[in-house]
């Protein structure tokens, strides 16, 4: 139908629900959303007519449009017109509609099957409401319901905006409008608006209406695109959806103030959740320079000046440093400065106060998290680790002191932590301690003090983290030393410091027993725990070397498994145990070759675990050092290990928020290259010179010395191997779930079609073969991949080291074992469609610079470089050749020996004391503290107290508006019982 025949359709129809699609390049999904409204239990061909606005398409959706129309002629309308975007094509569709109900259904979208029935009922029933809004389920890429489905609590309801101004919402095509409120006020869409277009006319017919209505359980299918190609999902990265829509804002709010200047809450609560999106992210989705700030800002500035701060506050989406930064622009008008206060400071004769709006922050009740408490034997040192999230920029210091002596922290230099579109806006302070224990003789507590600006105020402290080794609900832990014992007083904030007895051991063990004996364990878990408790004290006083190896929990053949090799080979003194689970594929291999093997789990493994000198692993993950997560408030100040991470690839990209020393506290960090060490010190992970050394890999050493061509034998062996994508399927998917929304991905999608490539298989007609290593993630749906016969899956009882020995070359997209390949001097390709894992933050090592191969974005330059490489015999550029000489510090067969040295340096203390601080009847003296019936009771009931305490406090939080008297009663009966 031509534009010049709309107005002649205007009244041709009289169905109850016009639904307008406009369609761009949709041939994919339009026969799906045309089938989910004929399909409603809604009798369609009476009461519904679709109008197909085909927006200048180039494939074939105007096609399928005139298909479905020719198949219901009375209820289908196509419209073909020139492409001008969603705006116009949606008016297009709207001046041929004649149904009493309008809806812009989006053309790759879906409606649940009984959504129209409720809909038309619910508009039968309330004749004054003219918009009803239904949730919003999302599916393909993304899955689950839409933040803002929130707004639904009940089945049906009618919204006063003013009595609910925190109902907002802002997608038209899940929302349904009486045509009349669209014609009567001469309302569409903004024609040349790229982006906002929904928000916009929302809040247009919701001021105007001021009420709307809810139906929950029916859905409106969003289809979150793999391809990132919808308008919706585009927007992130176009500059078009910040100035040009925050003018939008402006002009809501300025059509829409009253006479003092001011906006309805309501619209203020969906100004400020669009501008929470924008600004919430940590880097700006394109190149913006100075200029593009300041106009950003100065049009930020405008629109903030129509919102409230308890309105601003009231976004959960934001951080309250982000929600502080906010307000810091609203009020000033100016970005905020990391190393900078964000507000006023204020000084008075007691105190620092930071005005930031209507809120004060005071120094005096600033606090800090301890994330290390440990004693490091090595230096005869207390390390504390203490961490302060806050508004004050760069000018905070920290000391401890015990009233006399006085202990500086070192200040870590750390980036920023939060971002707000790319601007650094708060750098959460770390501080260091390495205190002397010579210098805690005399000492009877150790407390902490913030300065700002040469005010000193008293530092709260309290314990974070989920390896620290005080705290967790159990404030029972201490810190052993050989000559103190720390313990810490929850009540006054301070460390109280004992001298190392057999009497002052008994007393904290006699009640750390009291508050084990009043748990609801079983009794063997009980003594089992007093007996660990046991054990590690012993191994404290005790000069044996305990070493764990451990790579996967289900597999070896790692950096830990080549290193056992070595240090049981030169140290057969040191009691060195390899930890694998019995059913691995590698627990015969390991057994054949004499490690002495412990079983993952095992009670055994619980016992060496608490003795330990060192953990020495190539993963970091919580199952491998801290494997009993359920008691493990009850050992935490037991384990003494030094964490030696082996690494399982070269980190390239910044990983600080998981590995940093507050999360992981490694001692020994093992890199291959200068520059990954430097990415260690650079990104914010918080280690020092020391803890970071480059030794090589201790698996490189399998690898045979290969500088010349000629050293390894070439057989054409081609290894393809993607490394995985993050956030496919949900754990609680099935396989069928998980195989399905795989199928769905680009990363699927390209894989398959690398592998079914006939070029691939014409380089194994030429005397290649082709092998196929699915990450291990990846592993129990390999099957939906469609391995063609001419590619071999390789197996997973297949050792790595063999395939990367073999392989003449590597396809991959990010794997780190390009790392392993470069070693061995053999050449790589990069096959890059995608930027990698969604949480992947840039770090040190740039592909397109550093790299070992040439990128590639598409599939024809990948296999062009492929049969490059394959006609040119495997051999690689002399180019790449040199960027690999230059990566690795070293190229040999000593990555072993030198990380040797390093753990040999750590554990040399051990031979210069004395074979053990306790004897035997000195241990049994200390843990037979006897524990009385009655204060055992006490105990109980204190802990009975809390646990109910806790679940009352939750429940407020949970059921009771922030802003409630009961609510505010709640928090300030909490504080005084707290």
């Amino acid at each position: 139908m031509n534009e010049t025949n709309l107005r002649s359709n205007l009244t041709k129809s009289t169905k109850s629900f016009s639904i307008i699609m406009a369609a761009y390049n949709v041939e994919k999904y339009l026969d799906e959303a045309i089938t989910s409204i004929v399909n409603q239990t809604l009798n369609f061909k009476k009461y519904v007519e679709i109008i197909i606005v085909n927006d200048g398409s180039s494939d074939n959706t105007l096609i399928v449009a005139q298909r479905w129309q020719n198949d219901y002629p009375d209820n289908i309308k196509v419209v073909d017109k020139v492409n001008e975007g969603v705006s116009a094509a949606r008016n297009a569709g709207l001046k041929v509609s004649s149904g009493k109900i309008i809806n812009f259904m989006d053309a790759d979208d879906m409606l649940d099957s009984g959504a129209l029935h409720a809909l038309n009922l619910f508009f039968q029933n309330h004749a004054d409401v003219k918009i009803v809004k239904i949730p919003l389920m999302m599916f393909e890429a993304k899955t689950g319901p839409h933040v803002l489905n929130k707004i639904f609590t009940k089945s049906e309801e009618i919204v006063n905006i003013e009595s609910a101004p925190s109902k907002i919402f802002a997608h038209i095509s899940s929302t349904f409008i009486v045509r009349s409120l669209l014609i009567e006020n001469n309302l569409e869409f903004e024609v040349g608006r790229k982006y906002g277009e929904d928000l916009s006319l929302v809040a247009q017919i919701v001021e105007i209406e001021q009420k709307f209505g809810l139906i929950n359980d029916i859905y409106y299918l969003y289809r979150a695109r793999d391809a990132a190609d919808s308008a919706m999902d585009s927007s992130r990265s176009d500059p078009e959806t910040y100035i040009p829509n925050v003018e939008m804002l402006i002009k809501l709010a300025e059509s829409n103030q009253n006479e003092t200047g001011q906006i309805d809450k309501w619209l203020q609560m969906l100004i400020m959740y669009d501008i929470a999106w924008k600004v919430r992210r940590e880097e700006l989705p394109f190149v913006g320079d100075s200029a593009w700030y300041d106009t950003y800002l100065d049009k930020l500035t405008d629109i903030l000046h129509y919102i409230s701060e308890d309105v601003i506050d009231s976004q959960g989406h934001l951080s309250w440093v982000k929600k502080e930064s906010i307000k810091y622009i609203k009020n000033s008008g100016k970005w905020p400065d990391y190393r900078r206060p964000i507000g006023n400071v204020i000084k008075t004769k007691k105190d620092v106060i930071l005005s930031a709006g209507k809120k004060k922050y005071r120094l005096s009740n600033l606090e800090g998290k301890i994330y290390v408490a440990k004693y490091r034997p090595e230096t005869d040192t207390l390390n504390l680790t203490i961490v302060i999230n806050h508004l004050w920029g760069d000018l905070l210091s920290l000391v401890a002191t015990d009233g006399d002596k006085v202990f500086h922290a070192e200040s870590i230099n750390e980036p920023a932590r939060q971002k707000m579109i790319s601007l650094p806006i708060q750098s959460i302070k770390t501080f260091e301690f390495n205190i002397d224990l010579v210098d805690l003789n005399d000492s009877e507590q150790l407390s902490f003090e913030v300065k700002y600006e040469g005010i000193s105020l008293p530092l709260k402290v309290n314990f974070a983290g989920m390896l620290v080794s005080i705290g967790g609900g159990i404030k029972k832990n201490y810190v052993w030393s050989r000559t103190k014992l720390l313990r810490f007083n929850f009540d006054k904030k301070q460390f109280s410091i004992l001298n190392n007895t057999v009497q002052n051991l008994l007393k904290l063990e006699t009640d750390f027993k009291k508050g084990i004996l009043a748990t609801d364990l079983d009794n063997d878990r009980k003594q089992e725990l007093i007996e660990l408790r046991k054990l590690a004290l012993r191994s404290k006083g005790s000069s044996q070397v305990i070493n764990i190896f451990q790579d996967r929990e289900d597999r070896a053949d790692d950096n830990a498994e080549v290193f056992y090799q070595f240090v049981q080979k030169n140290h057969p003194e040191w009691t060195n145990v390899f930890v694998l689970k019995p059913d691995s594929p590698d627990w015969e291999r390991l057994d054949n070759l004499n490690y002495k093997l412990v079983e993952y789990g095992s009670k055994l493994h619980e016992q060496m675990l608490v003795q330990a000198t060192n953990l020495i692993s190539s993963q970091a993950d919580l199952t491998i050092m801290r494997p009993w997560a359920k008691d493990y408030g009850y050992l935490r100040d037991a384990y003494h290990y030094n964490f030696i991470f082996l690494q399982h690839g070269v980190t390239k990209h910044d990983l600080s928020i998981w590995l940093r020393k507050i999360e992981k506290d490694i001692r020994v960090l093992v890199t291959v290259s200068d520059y990954e060490k430097k990415g260690f010190l650079d990104y914010g992970y918080e280690y020092s010179e020391n803890e970071v050394v480059v030794t090589g890999f201790p698996r490189f050493d399998r690898f045979s010395i290969l500088n010349t061509e000629s050293d390894f034998k070439k057989e054409g062996i081609i290894l393809i191997a993607p490394t995985w994508r993050n956030g496919i399927w949900g754990e609680a998917d099935s396989l069928d779930v998980k195989k399905q929304k795989l199928i769905e991905t680009e990363f699927f999608k390209k894989w398959q079609e690398l592998l079914l490539d006939p070029r691939l298989e014409k380089l194994v007609e030429t005397g290649n073969e082709i092998l196929w290593l699915p990450h291990p993630h990846f592993r129990e749906v390999d099957s939906a991949f469609e391995i063609p016969n001419y590619v071999r899956e390789v197996r997973t009882d297949e050792r790595y080291v063999d395939i990367l020995k073999y392989s003449d070359t590597l396809v991959t997209d990010f794997s780190s074992i390009y790392f392993d390949m470069a070693y061995q001097n053999k050449p790589t390709i990069y096959y890059q469609f995608d930027s990698g894992n969604v949480n992947n933050k840039a770090g040190y090592f740039d592909f397109e610079t550093m790299g070992f191969g040439p990128v590639f974005e598409n599939l024809d330059g990948t296999m062009d470089q492929l049969q490059m490489i394959s006609k040119n015999g495997f051999s690689i550029n002399a180019h790449y050749m040199e960027r690999i000489q230059n990566f690795f510090k070293y190229v040999d067969n000593d990555s072993s020996e030198r990380l040797a040295v390093e753990v040999e340096s750590l554990v040399k203390y051990k031979l210069e004391q004395e074979a053990t601080m306790y004897s035997d009847e000195q241990l049994s003296e200390i843990f037979s503290g006897a524990v009385s019936s009655i204060s055992l009771k006490v105990e109980k009931t204190q802990n009975k107290s809390k646990l109910n305490f806790k679940k009352a406090r939750k429940y407020v939080k949970n059921h009771l508006k922030n802003d409630s008297l009961s609510y505010k009663m709640a928090k300030l009966v909490y504080s005084k019982v707290k």
